[in-house]
Parts: structure tokens; sequence; C-alpha cells
């Protein structure tokens, strides 16, 4: 049996707080900050979160890899560039879940050295502090969880149950039907 880490209804009471938080910190802008999802993860976190935020804002991604399975491997590869013009911009950085460190702080860098943006705003849903090999810290996050592994809500199992509507641990039986069915060539 799945455990339920985070329901559907606490998910949207973490996006109107943090999307009405940053919605304060950008109300004065000149020019409206840039909210950048990292695919695939934290496409439905990102969805739900600018509905709560009641300003002009502009979306954009970027699509980095660095697990396999259930596992980081420590290596961050950039698969998708953003498309807008981001110099010179406030950019927010969205994440699903933000574990070792290591993915977010090559974004902030790799953000800095390319783009030179006005400012950087890290944001996730889920911090995953136990498991940091790099010291970081988030400006905004929903919960911080332990050291189990999550799915749902934007989090996978090689690529498959994003689509839920809650963050869960997923059972062992469930982990092993999975296997079964990605083995299915």
């Amino acid at each position: 049996m799945r455990k339920i880490i985070l329901s559907n209804e606490q998910i949207q009471d973490i996006c109107e707080l943090i999307g009405s938080q940053l919605a304060t910190r950008y109300r004065f802008n000149d020019t409206p900050p840039v909210f950048i999802g990292v695919m695939k993860g934290a496409i439905p976190f990102l969805s739900d979160l600018v509905c709560h935020c009641n300003i002009p804002l502009l979306i954009d991604y970027i699509q980095i890899g660095s697990y396999n399975g259930t596992e980081s491997t420590g290596t961050v590869i950039l698969k998708k560039d953003v498309s807008l013009d981001i110099r010179n911009r406030d950019i927010v950085i969205v994440e699903d879940i933000v574990d070792s460190g290591i993915s977010m702080n090559f974004l902030v860098d790799y953000f800095t050295k390319k783009y030179q943006p006005k400012s950087i705003v890290t944001v996730a849903l889920l911090d995953k502090k136990i498991n940091r090999k790099i010291p970081f810290e988030l400006d905004y996050f929903g919960i911080e969880v332990g050291n189990e592994f999550l799915m749902g809500y934007g989090l996978d199992y090689n690529d498959i149950w994003r689509n839920t509507r809650e963050v869960f641990v997923p059972s062992p039986e469930e982990v092993k039907e999975w296997d079964e069915l990605l083995s299915r060539k």
C-alpha cells in the first residue's frame, strides 16, 4: 500500500502560500519575472503555483537530466535550454524536489554565467535536505521530506506516474509491477 506524503489539498495550500509570497515579492516590478520550470517533474507544480501568483509573469522551461531510475547520477546534463531572453530579468527557478542540491546548484550557476539575470529565486515543492551532497538553501519550499523515494505530482519512476494529484511513497509491489510494465517493449 502506498503512503501519501502530500494530498492534493495540501499541495494546493502550498501553491497558494508560495504563490502569494512571490506575488508580493514581485508586485512592483517594472518587468514581469520569468518563472522557469525544470522539466519534466516541475510541470504540475509550476502550473498550480503560477495560478496563485496574481501578477504579470512569463513562463519558460529548461530540461536537465541527472537521474537513472531512483538514483541520482551526480552528473547534470542540459537537454533543453530556455527560449526567452532572461538577461537582466528576475527569474524564478521552479523544481519539484531538491535533494542532493547538485541540479539546482548547476542551474543557478548556469543561468548566472550564461544569462546574467537581475536576480535568481529558487522554489521547490519538496526539500530533501537529508540528501544534500553540496550546501544549497532554497528561497521557498513546501515541506521538508525524509529519505524515502517519492513519486507523483511530477515525480516519476523511470518517466511513469508523474500524473497523480498527490505525492506518495510507492509500495514494493507497485515498483515490481512497474518494472514488469516497463520491461515490455
